[in-house]
């Protein structure tokens, strides 16, 4: 599911409470699929929360940033995602998925956070 426009733009009134989880990434070269195939399995997973409005895996095409993946995940508020990394941390341990270990072994580098989209930022 690809995040739409409205949600884009944080439709406060369908989604009040709207919430976004982004993530960005250094992917050496040689750790992009492995990486690839565990974002895409974490996706399947992650669709079939509640709260889970869409997500969206971006690459890097220009600039500065050393950062050459990012993910952002929209969430209908901070309680979904709160049940949510609750939920994944449970589901990686049933499937013994330990993320630390693997980006560690793969020299990935991430930096993540939750983020709002503030109605008086959007105007």
């Amino acid at each position: 599911m690809a995040l739409t426009n409205q949600l884009w733009l944080a439709d406060r009134q369908r989604y009040p409470r709207i919430q976004f989880r982004v993530d960005h990434f250094v992917v050496p070269e040689a750790a992009r699929e492995a990486f690839l195939e565990a974002s895409h399995r974490n996706f399947a997973f992650i669709r079939t929360l509640p709260g889970f409005l869409g997500h969206v895996i971006l690459e890097k095409s220009g600039g500065p940033t050393r950062f050459n993946l990012s993910t952002i995940a929209a969430w209908e508020s901070p309680e979904a995602i709160a049940s949510a990394v609750e939920k994944v941390q449970a589901h990686y341990q049933s499937i013994g998925f330990n993320p630390p270990a693997f980006m560690r072994e793969l020299g990935i580098e991430g930096e993540l956070g939750n983020f709002d989209a503030p109605h008086a930022l959007q105007e």
